[in-house]
Order: structure tokens, then C-alpha cells, then sequence
């Protein structure tokens, strides 16, 4: 075979292969997405690696689950999600292919609100979940969710109006046990966290109320009830907590005690601060990240988001926030705050820095899933084989094996 004809079949399979994991992306759903400006409701993490998930809100034209695998450089669509609004979305602390995400509640015969995803958010089915109803025969809405590193099996489900449920994932669901009895049984449930010593705090309409095995305790020290809570994962005496109109605080006792840390955080005299969303960092319990508000009247404008490596003694402004942030998420060194505006990136490189394609069409094969990885693997591999001339040496291999 000469070397002219070796050529001309090394590009037809080159282009042949391309096209084949382009179109393989496509099928899949996994086309680069830009999450930049559509409203995403929640973004989370998968453990320590560097797989994100977002969830867009249904209403609109972008709605579905996006996944990142370079954390949060590019985005690839995953799937529709439950085809419904997600109040919340949490990932398994082992497994980062198993994702849980809680709904809206409604009539018994027709709701489903809590779901689940074994293949990395790409099909979904109804996690079982059988609630006492309403006495208008309506079921509550999951509202947080919460996974233990320490203990992978448990998944805690908060909802409004029913307290907070404790499932057994390894049995699917079917068996679970209401947390703390009757005692948070009539609270709207806003937040979950687990800490590293699996005491559960929930963020409630009522309060901020923790879990060590009894009933339901709540935690009194704090000035106003908070609106958003973040437990330290490695340390599991270090809580900070958000307020409606006095910034930040934090214990360093679980709870019992708690001291203002509102020192460069932009604080306005007569304007309520609001902390909307706090993240801690995974490993170091001195790194916290926070978004603030203002609010004006029943209305919140958008603030900035702020960051402390000393346990919020010193805060640097990370950035002006484009609405009010929803939540943040901390991985790896970069920030990513959710708004109704978009996601947005905090410290870290942005999405105009990734790798560009010299061909715009090939942009999507910048990031490719495990499907066009093997794809074009297989192409090279037999692109090499002719270009190398081992065309021969190939068919006597395929045929020993038929």
C-alpha cells in the first residue's frame, strides 16, 4: 500500500471517528452547555473530586441537570432531570454517579417528591418515600436533603411540614425512621447539614435546631433565626450561620455560643445585611466563603460574595454578585455562586480560559465523556494502523479472533 493511499485512509478515518463522537455526545445529551445566564437553582459537589451538578429551573428553555467533570471549567447537559422544579440536589458521598433531588409536594395519588439517579444524573426514577398526608390529602414538598460521609448508607430528607427523615439508601428507601420523633414534626425544614460527628442541624421557619440521636434540640444563642447554616466537615465543633439583617456568626461549640464576624463585609448602617448562602471549605474549617444581600423592605438586592481564610476575622471581596446567590459551592480552590441569573465562577479560571478548539465545531470534544473518549481512542489507535502500513497485520488479528 503506498503511501499516498495510506494517507488519504488515515483522514477518512480520522474524520470518520470525529463525526462518530460528536454525534455520540449529541445522542447522549452531553453538548457544552453555558450556564452563565440561565437560573440555576443549586450546584453541588462530588466528594473531593472535581465532578460538579447543577440543576437549571424548569421554566426555563435550558431546564435540566448539567454535570461538570473538570470542576466547573465546561459544562455538558446530562438530561431533563425528573422533568419537574428540584428544591434541592445532593450527591452520594461515595458514590458520585448516585444522585438524590427532592421536589414539590402535592396529591398523593400523583406526586412524587423525591428522586433518584444511578447513572450520574441521566435517568431518573421515584425514590420511595410513603408520607403521612395533609388533612387536605396533600403531601409536603422535600425541601433539603443531606448526606453522611461517615455513614454512606444514610440519607436525610427534610420536608415542609413533616420534620426530617433519615433513609436507608442500601434499602432503597423502604426503610426509614422520622428523626427526633415528633419533636420538629410541624417545622418547614429550609436546610440540612451533617457534621463529621453525625450530629444533623436543620434550618427551619422555627429556628436552628440539632439532632444528636433524641429528640430534636434548639439552639438559642443566636440573635435572630438564621436563614443559612454551614457546618465545618472537619471539624465538627466549628458551625457559621447566616442572618436575616445581622451578617454572619460563628460557634466554635456547636451551637451553644456564638460570636459576629461582620468586620469588611459591607455593611450598611440602617440596611439589613443578609447572608444568603456559606460554604466551608472541606479541609480547612478556617476558609469560609459567604454571599450577602441588602435588604430593602421585603426585597433583597443582590450583594457581593466574600471570602475568609481565618475563620471570618478577615473578609476579601471575592466579587460583586449578579443577583441574589441561592447557594455556593467551594471545590478545589474555585467558588461557584448559583443565582436566577446564572452560575457564577469566584477565584478560579473562568470559562473563557478554557482550552479553545482551532475549529469551533470540535469545541465539544475540549471536555469528552467516557463514550467519545473510547470512540476516538478506537479511531487513533486504527488511524495508526494504516498510516503505519499494519493494515494486513490487522485483518489476519480480527480474523484469528472471528
Amino acid at each position: 500500500m503506498n503511501w499516498l493511499i495510506r494517507i488519504s485512509l488515515f483522514a477518512v478515518i480520522l474524520t470518520l471517528g470525529t463525526v462518530a463522537a460528536l454525534v455520540a455526545g449529541e445522542t447522549q445529551g452531553m453538548a457544552m452547555a453555558d450556564l452563565s445566564d440561565v437560573p440555576v437553582q443549586v450546584v453541588t459537589t462530588a466528594g473531593q473530586g472535581s465532578t460538579l451538578y447543577a440543576d437549571v429551573r424548569s421554566d426555563s428553555s435550558a431546564a435540566g441537570i448539567y454535570r461538570s467533570n473538570d470542576n466547573g471549567l465546561t459544562w455538558q447537559e446530562v438530561s431533563a432531570g425528573p422533568g419537574i422544579p428540584l428544591n434541592d440536589l445532593v450527591v452520594h458521598p461515595i458514590n458520585e454517579k448516585v444522585l438524590f433531588a427532592g421536589s414539590e409536594g402535592g396529591p398523593v395519588a400523583s406526586t412524587s417528591n423525591l428522586w433518584r439517579s444511578d447513572d450520574g444524573g441521566q435517568t431518573w426514577r421515584k425514590f420511595y418515600l410513603s408520607l403521612p398526608t395533609n388533612p387536605d390529602g396533600l403531601i409536603p414538598a422535600v425541601t433539603a436533603l443531606a448526606t453522611d460521609p461517615h455513614q454512606p448508607g444514610a440519607l436525610y430528607v427534610g420536608t415542609a411540614g413533616q420534620g426530617v427523615y433519615r433513609f436507608d439508601v442500601g434499602s432503597d428507601g423502604h426503610g426509614y425512621s422520622l428523626v427526633g420523633n415528633v419533636s420538629l414534626y410541624d417545622a418547614h425544614v429550609k436546610g440540612l447539614q451533617v457534621a463529621a460527628d453525625s450530629r444533623v442541624y436543620a434550618l427551619t421557619n422555627k429556628g436552628l435546631f440539632v439532632n444528636s440521636g433524641g429528640d430534636w434540640d434548639k439552639l438559642e444563642a443566636l440573635p435572630e433565626t438564621p436563614v443559612s447554616l454551614a457546618v465545618a466537615p472537619s471539624n465538627a465543633q466549628i458551625i457559621y450561620a447566616g442572618t436575616p439583617s445581622s451578617g454572619v456568626y460563628r460557634s466554635t461549640d456547636r451551637g451553644q455560643s456564638w460570636e459576629s464576624l461582620n468586620a469588611g463585609l459591607d455593611m450598611v448602617p440602617g440596611v439589613a445585611l443578609r447572608v444568603t448562602a456559606l460554604v466551608v471549605d472541606e479541609q480547612n474549617p478556617e476558609r469560609v466563603v459567604v454571599a450577602t444581600a441588602y435588604g430593602l423592605g421585603s426585597k433583597l438586592a443582590g450583594g457581593s460574595v466574600f471570602e475568609s481564610l481565618n475563620g471570618g476575622r478577615q473578609w476579601a471581596k471575592l466579587g460583586e454578585a449578579e443577583d441574589v446567590v441561592k447557594k455556593l459551592s467551594l471545590n478545589q480552590g474555585i467558588v461557584y455562586a448559583a443565582t436566577s441569573k446564572g452560575l457564577t465562577p469566584y477565584g478560579g479560571p473562568s470559562a473563557e480560559d478554557q482550552p479553545v478548539m482551532p475549529i469551533p465545531a470540535l469545541q465539544p470534544l475540549a471536555n469528552p465523556n467516557g463514550l467519545q473518549l473510547a470512540i476516538l481512542t478506537l479511531t487513533l489507535i486504527l488511524a495508526g494502523l494504516v498510516l503505519l502500513g499494519r493494515v494486513e497485520w490487522l485483518r489476519r488479528r480480527v480474523s484469528v479472533l472471528v
